[in-house]
Order: C-alpha cells, then sequence, then structure tokens
C-alpha cells in the first residue's frame, strides 16, 4: 500500500465524526431549548399545581386536622391506598431536611411544589407536620434512581431520535462530497509529488463535479504545456547547435586571417549566424509565450484591413523579386488583437514567400452566419508553390517541423512559424488550417468568429 493511501479501517472515520458532530450540535441545541422552556414554564406550572390542589389539599387538612397523631397516620396510610398517588405525613425531622425557602413558605401557610415529578407540601395545624402529596406522575417508579416524569423522557427521546436521524442524514449527503474530497486529496499529493499524468478520478458529487471538470481541463492544458516546454527545448537546443558551430568557426577563422576581402566575408558569415539565432530565440520565447499563456488575446474593434495592408507593404521588400498582391474585402471595424495578430500575418507571409515560385495573395474577406457556424472573419495567404500534401497539412503546425528537412537553411527556416499562426488565432477563438491555394500552391486560412469576439470586447470595454 502506498504511503498516501488511506487505511482501509479509519477511511470513514472523519466523516462518521462530521456527522456525530451534526448529531450532538442538534442533541445540544434541543436539549438547550428544552430546558429553557422548562425555566420558563416552571413557575406557570407550579402556581397552576397549587391552584389545581388547593381544594385537595383544604379536604384533606380538614380531615385530618381533628385527628391525633396515632389516628392521623392510620388516616395518611388509608388515603396513600386510594389515591392514585403517594399520601406522606412528614415529620419534624423530615420538614428540617427541606431548604429554608420551602420552610419558610410552609411557616407562611402556602403550599410548595418541588422537583420535576412535582410534590406538593401542605402544612397542617396543630404540631407542625406537613402532608406530602406526590409525586404526581402517575408512572413515577420509588425504585428507580431516575425519577424523571415521563413526559420528560419522551421529550429527551424524541430529541435524541431526531439527532440521530440528523446524524444519520448528515452522513448520507455528505458521503458524496467526503469521497471527492479525499480524491481530490489523493489528486493534490500526486501533484505535489510531480506526478503531473496521474489521471484525476471522476467526482460525482454536485458540489464538487465542476471543480473536477476544471482541475482535469487545467491539468490537461499544464501536462500540454510542460510537453510543448520539452519539446521546445530539446528542438532549440538542437537548432542552435549549427549556428553557433558556423559562428565558432567564422571566429576561429577571423582570427588567423590577414586577407581584408576574406575577413569582412566572415564578418558577414557571422552578423547573418547571429541574426539567424536572435530570430530562432525571438520566435521560440514568442511560442513559449502563447503556449504557457502569457500572450493573450484581448480583442478590440478596429480597421482590420489597415492592418493587413500596413503589413503586407512592409514585407514588400523581403519578396526577393516575388509579387504580393492583396484584396482585402472587409467592413470596419472588426474586433482582433492588433497586438498578436501582426504575429501570425508576418509568419503566414513568411511562410508563403519561403515556398512560392513567383506569386502571393492576401486575401481577407467576412464569412455571413450559417446554421452551423456564426459569422467569421477571414483571411487566406495563398502561393502558387509546390503546395502540402493533404496527409501532411496538420502535421505543418507543429513546432520544429518542415517538409524540407533535406533543402538548404535559406529555404526551410525553423518551423515555428506556423506555429505560432495556429497559437494566435486560437487565441482569437478560431482556427488556422492549410488548404489548396486557387494560385496552384498552399493557402493559410485564418479565421475566428466575429459576434463571440465583439460580445468580447464590448464587455471588457
Amino acid at each position: 500500500m502506498s504511503p498516501s493511501a488511506d487505511p482501509p479501517p479509519r477511511r470513514h472515520l472523519p466523516l462518521l465524526r462530521v456527522a456525530a458532530g451534526f448529531g450532538l450540535a442538534v442533541l445540544t441545541l434541543l436539549v438547550l431549548v428544552q430546558s429553557l422552556v422548562l425555566l420558563a414554564v416552571d413557575e406557570v406550572t407550579d402556581d397552576y399545581l397549587r391552584r389545581f390542589m388547593g381544594g385537595t389539599v383544604e379536604m384533606l387538612a380538614q380531615d385530618l386536622a381533628p385527628l391525633d397523631a396515632a389516628a392521623r397516620a392510620q388516616r395518611v396510610r388509608e388515603l396513600d391506598e386510594r389515591f392514585a398517588y403517594p399520601v406522606l405525613l412528614l415529620d419534624a425531622a423530615g420538614v428540617q431536611a427541606l431548604d429554608t425557602a420551602a420552610r419558610e413558605r410552609l411557616a407562611r401557610g402556602e403550599l410548595v411544589v418541588r422537583g420535576l415529578n412535582r410534590k406538593v407540601l401542605a402544612p397542617l395545624p396543630g404540631d407542625g407536620q406537613v402532608l406530602e402529596l406526590g409525586p404526581l406522575d402517575p408512572d413515577w417508579n420509588p425504585e428507580h434512581r431516575l425519577n424523571l416524569p415521563r413526559a420528560l423522557w419522551l421529550q429527551l427521546a424524541a430529541a435524541l431520535a431526531l439527532a440521530l436521524t440528523v446524524g444519520l442524514l448528515a452522513w448520507w449527503l455528505l458521503r458524496p462530497a467526503w469521497r471527492d474530497l479525499r480524491a481530490l486529496r489523493r489528486a493534490a499529493d500526486a501533484l505535489a509529488a510531480g506526478r503531473f499524468e496521474a489521471p484525476l478520478p471522476a467526482l460525482r458529487s454536485r458540489l464538487f463535479a465542476p471543480l473536477g471538470r476544471g482541475m482535469r481541463a487545467t491539468l490537461e492544458r499544464l501536462a500540454g504545456a510542460l510537453a510543448a516546454q520539452r519539446e521546445l527545448t530539446g528542438a532549440v537546443s538542437h537548432e542552435l547547435r549549427t549556428p553557433l558551430a558556423r559562428l565558432r568557426f567564422g571566429i576561429d577563422a577571423l582570427v588567423d586571417e590577414d586577407d581584408r576581402a576574406a575577413r569582412e566575408r566572415a564578418v558577414a558569415a557571422c552578423e547573418r549566424d547571429i541574426e539567424e539565432l536572435d530570430a530562432l530565440i525571438d520566435a521560440s520565447l514568442t511560442l513559449a509565450r502563447l503556449d504557457m499563456g502569457a500572450l493573450r488575446a484581448a480583442p478590440q474593434p478596429g480597421d482590420l484591413a489597415a492592418l493587413l495592408a500596413q503589413e503586407a507593404a512592409g514585407f514588400a521588400p523581403l519578396l526577393d523579386r516575388k509579387s504580393l498582391a492583396t484584396d482585402l474585402r472587409l467592413p470596419e471595424p472588426l474586433p482582433f488583437d492588433a497586438r498578436l495578430l501582426p504575429y501570425a500575418v508576418r509568419n503566414g507571409l513568411r511562410n508563403a514567400a519561403r515556398h512560392a515560385r513567383a506569386r502571393i495573395e492576401l486575401r481577407a474577406w467576412t464569412e455571413p452566419a450559417s446554421s452551423a457556424a456564426p459569422a467569421q472573419v477571414c483571411i487566406a495567404v495563398d502561393d502558387d508553390g509546390p503546395g502540402v500534401p493533404a496527409a501532411q497539412r496538420e502535421a505543418v503546425f507543429a513546432p520544429f517541423r518542415r517538409l524540407d528537412e533535406k533543402a538548404g537553411r535559406a529555404g526551410r527556416g525553423y518551423g515555428l512559424g506556423l506555429a505560432i499562426v495556429r497559437r494566435v488565432v486560437e487565441s482569437h477563438g478560431g482556427r488556422a488550417i492549410m488548404e489548396d491555394s486557387p494560385l496552384g500552391g498552399a493557402r493559410l486560412r485564418l479565421s475566428w468568429p466575429v459576434q463571440a469576439l465583439l460580445a468580447e470586447a464590448d464587455a471588457s470595454a
């Protein structure tokens, strides 16, 4: 058994303690309320009994007053057999055993009601004897040590039954939540130990089921981010070796090179390697920030056509005698993240320029809503290159995946551009796919919903 596992014999003890605590709290509350009620009605009940028993006591006093001590004792024994409750005579010693307040009231000729079982004490004229009637509870048994009224026993039994019911109900209601809490604790222990791949058990209680779904989604994203980070780290380390090796070789050549022209060529090669390293690091950091959620889209209404035209104009000097045409048919305004979207557009244009033979086209339009999808913003980057085989159109969006592995460095890049494109579009709530182009090559199509982003933009405004 693993150290974090709960011992089977004790796994339900905490839950039972919680349920017992609920029951005990209810029992305590009921007893407290009952005690307060008894204290509140005690004087009312005593007054009622004094008035209720007043006539009986007066008749008994008149019957016993003319008798001497022996005849009075005999008469009391006869009355005791005939009455439904005990009838006794208290002598001087019995009277002295009473508390001071009771003796003072008896001395004033008043009736005294004592005890939970309600004994009525009445003074008899003459020799100071006191007549004791009761306990008035017909179920009173003098052999029992704890003589409580039957009504009070019934109340205590009802309170105990209610407390037990509450405890059982609490146990039944809390059992699913408790089971889910134990499952969450085991999952937390696994996460604390670094086992992010450990499956999260299904949570069945209504209280914790949404939390379980959220944790499961978070763990999946975390596991994916960690896997992407490991893959990115390994790939970047591999990609850094070639330019670093060339840079080291160029620096060594500069040390012993006397020819000025050769030194200038070596310096230019080193500068290209440095630029290549800078581009690789920038692309890697951008992809890592997108994967980890550090860069999130915050769409705001704006002129998307103007942004695309600006990016196309800025990219024109890098086309190396290839043509770039634009066809932007967009209404104004449309919501987009002006900070993130240029990453997608630039990398899409770079990918097209890398594979195009002579022509590149940047198109943009909106598609109306249909029964299958809401209204969409669409951007397409077309080229007249060799295209992408259908079986590999999804693979091109994976980081460091290139279809032209045997091509030269200048022609193939690092395989990060399209991965960045997809992450940016997904952060807008859309998707990026590769299709056939009307120009004969490949089409990179970006799309995201308009209304959802408009609603989000309005809410954040």
